[in-house]
C-alpha cells in the first residue's frame, strides 16, 4: 500500500500506470464532477457562501470554480511543484496554497459583490478619497457634505459643512494634516481631517471641478476644469478680510494706489476711508445729501472725489478729508466720477447721460462730451492723459480728446454697459455688460479683443492690475472673478459676499483686491493662484499625477490624453488611440506607464516615456473612471456599465508552448445601483472605495491577477494551510517538521512553532482563533497557543502518522485520523479520548466537521467516503466508494453535499441523502 509521503511524490504517469486516473471527460457528460486538471487533484475547499469551489493540483496550478455551473472561472499559474493544499479564507476573498515547491502562496478570489456598503450621501455621492495611512475615507456629495469615515468599521466621523454646490472630488495632503474638497460651482475647500476645521477655501474653476490632487512635497493643491485649465495652487491660502461699518450697501469702493486706503461709498450716504492694512476707519468723507453713488481716488493718493445721487460731484483731501471743491450740480445723479492724472481736472457722468470735464482749481465747467443716449456707467483718464474713455448704458464705448473734447471714436458693445476700466498701459477698455458678459477693445482702434464669460448676472466692475496682466470683476451674481488676459480665462473667483458685489479693484501690488457688496461689506482678498494653462478649450475630464510628482496628465474631451511638467506647465506628451472624448487617465506608481480610456470603450495603457501603446483592453462600456493599485499589480475602471473591472497593468513576457492570456478583465465587481462617480484604492493594495449616484460609498476587494503574497521560508513541501478567524494570520504546516504562523497583513513570518518529530501533515485554527492544533508523522496531535508559539498539550492514542486534523465547529473538540486507519475524537480542553471509530480499511486522509457539528465525514485512499454521527459513530450515516485514490474532500457550507477529489484529476460533488446530513 502507498502511503501518504510516497503519494506526494507520485507523477501523473505512474499514477496511471497503478490505474488510478481516469479519462478527461467533458463536464457536460457528468455534471457532478469538476473537469480541467491535467494531473490529481489533492486538495478542495470552499468560499463561506458556497458559490465557488476551489482545488489544488499535481498540474502546480490552483483553480476558482463555479460551484453552480461546474465551469473554471480562473487559474491561478505560478508554483513549481505540485500543490499539496489549498485554502480560502473564511471571508472568501482569499486563497492560500501550499506546494512541493516548499512556497506558499496567497491569491485573491475574484469576490462581484462589495464587501461593505453605506449610504454616504443624498440624492448622490461625487467624491471619494483615503487617508494616506488608510484608517479614514473622506466621501462628499450632493448634499454639499464633505463626511470623514473610518476605515475599519465604516463609522461617520464628522461631517464638514461649507460647500454651496455639489462635491465632485477630495483629496488627503501626503502628511494627512489636510483634506482638499471640490465642487460643481468650481470651489476648492481646505479642512483639517483631524478636528474639521475649516483652513480656507478658493475659487478654483469657471464651472465644475473635475480633478484635484495634492502634490507629493504638501505645497501644492493641481485642480482641473470643465473650463479646460489646470490650475496650481498653494496649500494655505489667505483668509479674506471683511471690513464692516457703513450702514448701507457699498456702491463703489476702490484701493488707494499707494495701497494705504480703500475709499468707500455707500447707500448710507457717507464715503469713507479705511486703513488698508488693518481694516480700520481713517475717517469719513462728510457733506454728501444722499446716496453716495460713485468714488475715485486720484493716481497720486491724495485726493478723493465722489458722485452723489444729490447730483454734485465732490472733491476731498485724502490726508485731511477736508472738502476742497464742489462741482455745480448735473442735470441727474451721478454716476461716474474720475481725476485727471495730474489732478488738474475732474469728469462726472450722470444717471441721464451727461458728461462734464471741471477744473480743479476753480470748479469752473472746462466742456460737455456730448453724444451719450444714456446713464453713464464709467469715466475714465488714460493713465498718459490724452483721452478720456466713457461707458453707458446706451450700449456705447466713447473715447474723447482730453485736450480739445472732440470725440475719436465711438464703439458698439453690444449690450448695455454696466462697468468701464482701462488698462495701465493706454492699450485695453474693458467693459462690464448687463449681458453678464466683460468685452475687452482696443483702445487704438476700437477693435474687439476678447470677450471674457463667467457670470451669471450684470457685471458691476471691472479692472485692470497694474501689470496690465490681469483684470477684476464684480457682478450682481455675488462673485468676484479675476481673469489671466493673456489666455482670456478666469483664474480665480471669490464668493465673499452675500448680496451683488457692486465693487471690484486691484491694489497696487497686482495680487490683492478690494470689493465691496449689497451686503454693506467690504472685502479684502488676495490672489492665490501660482500658474495655469489650457489642457483642452472643450473641456478636461480627468487629472492624474505621477508618483515621483514629476508629471500630471490630463484626459480631455478632444479625446487626447496628454502628459504636462510639473515646473513649467508645458506639455511633455500626447498619447494617441482613443477614437472618442477621453474621461479618465491614471499613472502606474513606477512611473513607467500611463492608463487612458473614455468612450469609445476602451482601455489603453502606454508607455510613459515614448507614447507607444503596451496593452488594449476592450472593455464592454465607456471607462469613466481609473486607479491602479498602490504597489502597480492591479488597475480598476469604472465604466457606464454600473461595473468596475480589475485589469493586469503587467506586460508578461511570451512564454514557448504557453498561451498568451487573454486580454480580458480578471474580475468584475457589480452592485451600484447608479452610475459611479470616482475610485479610490487604499494602501492595502486590494481594497477599493467608489461612490456613485445612488449616494452610496461601497467597499470592494480587488483580485490581483497573480500571488498576492509569496511565502517563503519552509525547507520542504507544505502540507496543510489554515486562515484565522479574522484572515490576518495563516498557519503552515510542512515536511521540514515545522508549523509558521504568518502575518498576511505584513506579508511576513510571525513565528515558527516548536519542532516536532516528524512531518507536518495537518494544521488547524480553533474557532475562536486563539490556538492551532497539528498533526504529525510521529503519531501526535498537539495544540498551541497561537499569540506565542507556546505547546499547550498533546492528544495521546494515535498508532500511526496522523493525515487530518479538525476542530468541532464548538472548538471543544477535536477529530483526527490517519495511517492507523481509526478516526478518534478529543477533548480540547482536558486532552481526554472520548470516542474512537473503526470502519475504514485504508489510510484517512481527511476528517471534517460539518457545519452544524452534527455530523463527521471521512475518506480514505481506498476511495471510501463515510460520513458519522457525531452523537452515534456506531457505524456511518452514509458510505460511498468511488473508483480512484481519494485524496480530500470538503462540505458544502450549507452541509448537503461533499466534494471529492483524488487521482483522476476531478472533483467530484456527491450529494448526502437526508439521514446523512
Amino acid at each position: 500500500m502507498l502511503n501518504r509521503p510516497l503519494l506526494l511524490l507520485a507523477t501523473s504517469a505512474s499514477l496511471a500506470g497503478l490505474g488510478l486516473i481516469c479519462c478527461a471527460q467533458d463536464p457536460a457528460a457528468n455534471p457532478n464532477t469538476l473537469v480541467g486538471h491535467t494531473d490529481p487533484v489533492y486538495s478542495v475547499d470552499f468560499t463561506p457562501d458556497g458559490s465557488r469551489i476551489v482545488t489544488g493540483s499535481f498540474d502546480k496550478t490552483v483553480r476558482l470554480w463555479d460551484a453552480a455551473t461546474r465551469q473554471s472561472i480562473r487559474t491561478y499559474q505560478g508554483h513549481t511543484g505540485l500543490v499539496l493544499t489549498a485554502v480560502v479564507s473564511k471571508d472568501g476573498t482569499r486563497i492560500a496554497s501550499g506546494s512541493l515547491d516548499n512556497t506558499v502562496k496567497i491569491w485573491d478570489v475574484p469576490v462581484a459583490a462589495p464587501r461593505a456598503s453605506y449610504e454616504a450621501h443624498k440624492p448622490a455621492a461625487g467624491a471619494v478619497a483615503i487617508k494616506v495611512d488608510g484608517t479614514v475615507y473622506a466621501t462628499g456629495g450632493a448634499d454639499k457634505l464633505v463626511k470623514l469615515w473610518t476605515a475599519a468599521d465604516g463609522k461617520p466621523v464628522r461631517d464638514l459643512a461649507g460647500h454651496a454646490g455639489a462635491v465632485r472630488f477630495a483629496d488627503f495632503r501626503r502628511d494627512n494634516a489636510q483634506l482638499a474638497s471640490a465642487d460643481d460651482l468650481g470651489m476648492v475647500h481646505l479642512w483639517n481631517p483631524a478636528d474639521g476645521a475649516a483652513q480656507g477655501s478658493f475659487g478654483a474653476h469657471n464651472g465644475a471641478v473635475t480633478g484635484l490632487l495634492y502634490h507629493q512635497n504638501n505645497a501644492l493643491i493641481l485642480t482641473a476644469g470643465a473650463d479646460g485649465l489646470v490650475k496650481a495652487w498653494p496649500t494655505q491660502i489667505p483668509a479674506p478680510r471683511p471690513i464692516a461699518g457703513h450702514g448701507g450697501a457699498i456702491t463703489a469702493a476702490h484701493a488707494s494706489p499707494n495701497a494705504q486706503f480703500i475709499a468707500s461709498a455707500s447707500a448710507d450716504k457717507t464715503a469713507r476711508l479705511w486703513n488698508l492694512g488693518n481694516g480700520q476707519p481713517i475717517r469719513n468723507l462728510d457733506g454728501h445729501g444722499g446716496v453716495v453713488t460713485a468714488i475715485a481716488v486720484s493716481p497720486n493718493s491724495a485726493q478723493v472725489i465722489t458722485g452723489c445721487d444729490d447730483k454734485i460731484a465732490r472733491l476731498f483731501d485724502a490726508g485731511s478729508g477736508a472738502l476742497v471743491k464742489a462741482f455745480p450740480a448735473l442735470p441727474a445723479a451721478i454716476t461716474a466720477v474720475t481725476v485727471r492724472p495730474d489732478g488738474t481736472q475732474v469728469v462726472v457722468g450722470d444717471a441721464g447721460g451727461v458728461v462734464k470735464v471741471f477744473n480743479v482749481a476753480d470748479g469752473a465747467e472746462v466742456r460737455a462730451l456730448a453724444g451719450h443716449a444714456g446713464k453713464i456707467t464709467g469715466v475714465v483718464f488714460t493713465p498718459n492723459q490724452a483721452q478720456i474713455v466713457t461707458a453707458s448704458a446706451d450700449k456705447t464705448l466713447r473715447v474723447w480728446n482730453s485736450a480739445d473734447g472732440a470725440a475719436i471714436r465711438s464703439t458698439d458693445t453690444g449690450a448695455p454697459v454696466t462697468a468701464l476700466g482701462v488698462s495701465i498701459d493706454n492699450a485695453l477698455a474693458a467693459v462690464g455688460g448687463e449681458d453678464k458678459l466683460i468685452r475687452l477693445f482696443a483702445l487704438a482702434d476700437g477693435a474687439a479683443k476678447e470677450t471674457l464669460t463667467g457670470h451669471t448676472q450684470p457685471v458691476s466692475a471691472v479692472s485692470f492690475a497694474n501689470d496690465n496682466l490681469k483684470l477684476v470683476s464684480g457682478s450682481a451674481d455675488q462673485t468676484v472673478r479675476v481673469w489671466d488676459l493673456r489666455l482670456g480665462k478666469q483664474m480665480q473667483h471669490f464668493v465673499d459676499h452675500k448680496a451683488a458685489v457692486t465693487a471690484a479693484s486691484f491694489v497696487a501690488d497686482n495680487k490683492s483686491i478690494v470689493s465691496g457688496g449689497a451686503d454693506n461689506l467690504l472685502v479684502v482678498n488676495q490672489v492665490s493662484l501660482q500658474r495655469m494653462h489650457v489642457a483642452d478649450e472643450k473641456g478636461v475630464n480627468s487629472l492624474a499625477l505621477s508618483q515621483n510628482g514629476a508629471q500630471y496628465a490630463t484626459a480631455n474631451a478632444d479625446g487626447s490624453v496628454k502628459t504636462w511638467d510639473i515646473n513649467s506647465g508645458n506639455m511633455v506628451r500626447a498619447f494617441a488611440g482613443l477614437a472618442a472624448p477621453a474621461l479618465s487617465v491614471a499613472f502606474h506608481p513606477n512611473n513607467q506607464q500611463i492608463a487612458g480610456g473614455g468612450n469609445d470603450k476602451t482601455l489603453l495603457l502606454w508607455n510613459l516615456n515614448d507614447g507607444n501603446v503596451q496593452l488594449k483592453y476592450p472593455v464592454e462600456s465607456e471607462v469613466v473612471r481609473l486607479a491602479y493599485s498602490p504597489d502597480g499589480k492591479k488597475l480598476i475602471a469604472a465604466s457606464n456599465d454600473l461595473a468596475i473591472r480589475t485589469f493586469n497593468p503587467t506586460i508578461v513576457p511570451p512564454q514557448p508552448n504557453t498561451p498568451a492570456p487573454p486580454l480580458a478583465a480578471i474580475q468584475t465587481m457589480k452592485g451600484t445601483t447608479a452610475a459611479i462617480s470616482n475610485l479610490a484604492f487604499a494602501p492595502d493594495n486590494r481594497t477599493a472605495l467608489s461612490v456613485g449616484a445612488d449616494g452610496f460609498l461601497r467597499v470592494w476587494t480587488v483580485a490581483s491577477p497573480e500571488a498576492a503574497f509569496n511565502l517563503a521560508g519552509h525547507q520542504s513541501q507544505i502540507y496543510s494551510l489554515a486562515f484565522s478567524p479574522d484572515g490576518n494570520h495563516l498557519a503552515s504546516a510542512s515536511n521540514d517538521k515545522t508549523v509558521k504562523i504568518w502575518d498576511l497583513v505584513a506579508g511576513k513570518e510571525l513565528r515558527t512553532l516548536a519542532a516536532q518529530g516528524g512531518p507536518v501533515y495537518a494544521v488547524a485554527y480553533s474557532p475562536d482563533g486563539k490556538t492551532v492544533v497539528t498533526s504529525c508523522g510521529d503519531k501526535t496531535i498537539r495544540l498551541f497557543d497561537e499569540s506565542n508559539g507556546a505547546e499547550i498539550r498533546q492528544f495521546a492514542g494515535a498508532e500511526g502518522a496522523v493525515y487530518s486534523v479538525a476542530f468541532h465547529p464548538n472548538g471543544q473538540t477535536i477529530a483526527a485520523a490517519g495511517v492507523d486507519k481509526k478516526i478518534r475524537v478529543w477533548n480540547v480542553g482536558s486532552g481526554q479520548l472520548l470516542t474512537t471509530i473503526t470502519g475504514h480499511t485504508d489510510d484517512v486522509y481527511r476528517v471534517q466537521f460539518n457545519p452544524a457539528g452534527t455530523r463527521l465525514m471521512s475518506v480514505g485512499y481506498s476511495g471510501v467516503v463515510d460520513v458519522w454521527d457525531v452523537n452515534n459513530p456506531a457505524k456511518p450515516l452514509f458510505s460511498k466508494k468511488l473508483p480512484l485514490v481519494v485524496y480530500s474532500a470538503g462540505y458544502f457550507p450549507d452541509g448537503k453535499r461533499v466534494a471529492v477529489t483524488g487521482s483522476d484529476g476531478k472533483t467530484h460533488l456527491v450529494d448526502l441523502p437526508a439521514e446523512a446530513i
